[in-house]
This record gives structure tokens, sequence and C-alpha cells, in this order.
């Protein structure tokens, strides 16, 4: 049995198919542009949301970039741009 990777979506990224997603590649270490790719394949809409080149990844809490490796188990959280004033 393949295990699944969390990933949690905030703010308008959460709009289509809700806070969190359960994607194939949770039993191994993955680049985290390669589990966003298959995060966006899941909708169409989710998928233009993650191009945004603002949206930001977290792994184990810290600030993440495509080319960063996620382990094993490890979720993936996603942040879309926020502005304040």
């Amino acid at each position: 049995m393949i295990e699944k990777r969390e990933v949690i979506l905030f703010g308008k990224l959460a709009d289509p198919l809700g806070s969190s997603v359960r994607v194939d590649g949770g039993d191994r270490s993955e680049l985290v542009q390669d589990v966003r790719a298959r995060v966006a394949a899941l909708e169409p809409r989710l998928g233009e949301l993650l191009a945004d080149p603002g949206v930001r990844a977290c792994v184990d809490g810290a600030l993440a970039v495509d080319g960063m490796i996620a382990g094993p188990g490890c979720p993936i959280e996603r942040i879309p741009v926020v502005s304040g004033g």
C-alpha cells in the first residue's frame, strides 16, 4: 500500500478542495516541487493558485523552496500571498 503525504492548504488555496489533501509519495523523500505538481493536477483552479510565485511552502515548520526535499511522512504546508495594511 502506498502511503499518502498530507498537504495542508491555507487561505484561498483551500477554496477548491478544502484545507487538506493527500497525495501519493508519503513513504519516500521527494522534492517539494514534485508534490506541488501532483497537488496542482488534482483540480485546475488549485493548479492556477499554486502557480503564483508568491505561494510559499513550509516543511517541518520552516519555509522551503521547491528544490528542497521533504522527508518520508513529512507534511507540506502551502501558504498563499498575504497582504496587510
